[in-house]
């Protein structure tokens, strides 16, 4: 379904605003789509009776039609209004788990509309136990039908940020409640006939079911036909989908998780929360990378065969650890790192899904290892949803394109609780033409790819600036007119107000990273300024630094080798602008890990 913007801008709801609240319950009863906050995820909601309503969901979403809504409530006296039946299975649910993060699926009533249910005789019901939710649903006083609030196939939303991000001019109203208590979407149980059918888990377990209806008779259910219509969402096609190809990492055979979050296995260490790594000898340090980390290997399996991969790890803290123990510095350098909390603990695993998915995309990886589960309980629910979005099993809906990069919101430095800031200084000859050439380069991506935040800490932003010098530059000359021309053309930037400058101790002492065009420039740095060697490299040495390396037919290193255009044609200009911009572009996110940078 091809979606269309509705609005010039969504507005964002703080929660504390009550005014604002009755205000978007009043626009969602008049026809409007607003996402809110649940314990689970955000929802996209609308009036589950209004079956224009309901189509502007799917537009929003890009969202088939064939799978149905569930129906959000805020008193449980709102399910009469809803269903035709309430089976004594189903009251029993509803007494014992409403409100939370549990879906009731009963026969529906006529007042719900046909496209709410995908033309089903059956409808989803919940009552969200979020106080924001709750409060909202009671102004709203509809049946408020709502999926995830994402953009359909992507990995649903747990913070208001994320909503925007996929919804932003497509809906009236998000409301922001702050981030999601538990991280996947609730439990959806059949209820329509006497034993209970679990048709997606969630945080609602087989084994909290069953000691309710003092029974082990609960089952899971799932599609019996290719062609079928599901009774609930998430069912049939590949969902929770980033841009990057997913791929399950498993404890290895024989390690089993115990409740008490420790590891029993045959080798040495079993209880992983007591383990200080940075104590532990290199002998050790083997031992637990054996037990629990099969990253490492993958990670290296996938470099050998593209050494301009770039990896994202979806892990435990100890697997982090154990990366940082290692200290290749090439792998580093082509992985980013989602950290959920410790390794064995699925509840962190499963409340930071969806957003570490959402978190790693940005960074523009190419493929997301993933700590896979075995087990009961919340495990499961992990896995349908991780399974999903490796796509190995569902496929995208008809017509659904393939996901995208995710946009970004821009988020003010004010934003976060700190503010860390690095310089990155390019350097060349004569600072007229390359040099200059790069910083303007360098400018236009920065602001790009921004915001950025710390790769130690997550809530502390980064400012990152750049400048250009020459070893043998007059000061104050402007830049070369024809390469003025090629960068206008090429970004439509320009060189704007850079003048020539010459590069001195104090210009090298304000930069944290320092990057020569060519490999003779960096090493008259160096052997001038010693001291400084960690931070300069030139671009040829910085590719390398980072296994960006590329050989010619016989297998030889190649060099980045950058031509001086002075003197020639513009053609030639423009050719060279174009090549440090590739080069720019393959290096960017190397150079924002190399100065303690990564995009949000």
């Amino acid at each position: 379904m091809e979606r269309e913007k509705k609005y010039k801008k969504t507005i964002l709801i703080d929660s504390n605003d009550d005014k604002a609240l009755k205000d978007a319950a009043e626009h969602l009863r008049n026809g409007e789509v607003v996402g809110f906050p649940t314990e689970t995820v955000y929802g996209l909601g609308c009036d589950g009776r209004n079956g224009d309503a309901v189509s502007k969901v799917f537009g929003a979403k890009g969202r088939p039609a064939d799978n149905p809504l569930i129906c959000h409530v805020g008193n449980k006296e709102q399910i009469k209004e809803i269903v035709s039946e309430i089976t004594p299975l189903a009251q029993t649910l509803i007494d014992n788990f409403m409100p939370g993060p549990i879906t009731i699926v009963m026969k529906k009533a006529d007042s719900i509309s046909d496209k709410t249910t995908a033309g089903l005789d059956t409808v989803g019901v919940r009552m969200p136990s979020n106080p924001i939710a709750n409060k909202f649903l009671q102004y709203c006083a509809v049946p408020v039908a709502a999926p995830s609030a994402n953009l359909s196939g992507r990995p649903s939303p747990t913070s208001a940020r994320s909503v925007l991000e996929d919804m932003d001019g497509y809906i009236y109203a998000i409301i922001d409640g702050g981030d999601s208590e538990f991280g996947l979407e609730s439990t959806v149980v059949d209820c329509t006939g006497t034993v209970p059918v679990i048709l997606r888990p969630g945080a609602v377990t087989k084994a909290d079911i069953d000691a309710v209806l003092k029974s082990n008779d609960t089952i899971s259910g799932g599609l019996k036909s290719e062609g079928e219509t599901p009774k609930a969402p998430g069912m049939k096609y590949r969902h929770y989908a980033p841009y990057a190809q997913v791929e399950i990492m498993k404890m290895p055979e024989g390690t089993k998780i115990t409740g008490d979050n420790a590891l029993a296995s045959d080798g040495k260490i079993e209880k992983i929360e007591t383990v200080d790594l940075k104590k532990l000898s290199d002998d050790e340090a083997k031992e637990l990378v054996n037990i629990v980390s099969p990253f490492i290997l993958r990670s290296r399996e996938i470099l050998a065969k593209n050494p301009f991969a770039r990896i994202g790890l979806y892990c435990g803290s100890e697997i982090k650890a154990m990366y940082d123990k290692m200290n290749d510095k090439l792998l580093l350098a082509h992985t980013e790192f989602c950290v959920y909390g410790k390794t064995v603990d699925v509840s962190c695993a499963s409340h930071g899904l969806f957003e570490g998915l959402r978190f790693l995309d940005v960074q523009e990886v190419d493929v997301i290892l993933a700590q896979g589960f075995d087990g009961e309980g919340l495990s499961v629910a992990y896995m349908n949803r991780l399974t999903k979005a490796s796509g190995k099993k569902e496929e995208l809906a008809p017509g659904m394109p393939k996901p995208e990069r995710p946009s970004r919101t821009a988020l003010s430095i004010d934003a976060f609780k700190d503010t860390y800031t690095a310089s990155v200084l390019f350097v060349d000859d004569n600072n007229t033409s390359l040099s200059a050439c790069l910083e303007s380069l360098m400018r236009k991506m920065l602001a790009k790819n921004e915001p950025y935040i710390s790769n130690q800490e997550s809530n502390a932003g980064f400012e990152i600036y750049c400048e250009s010098a020459g070893l043998t530059a007059m000061s104050g000359l402007e830049p070369d007119s024809m390469m003025e021309k090629a960068v206008k053309e090429l970004t439509g930037w320009g060189l704007g107000a850079i003048e020539s400058r010459r590069a001195d101790p104090a210009i090298y002492d304000d930069n944290d990273l320092i990057i020569t065009v060519r490999d003779e420039q960096a090493f008259a740095i160096t052997k001038a300024f010693p001291e400084i060697k960690d931070k300069v490299f030139s671009l040829s040495t910085f590719a390398a630094a980072n296994g960006l390396v590329m050989k010619d037919s016989s297998g030889r290193v190649m060099s980045i080798s950058v031509p001086d255009p002075t003197g020639e044609n513009y053609e030639t200009y423009l050719h060279t602008a174009k090549a440090l911009n590739a080069w720019l572009e393959i290096l960017f996110p190397y150079i924002l890990k190399e100065v303690g940078a990564c995009r949000i």
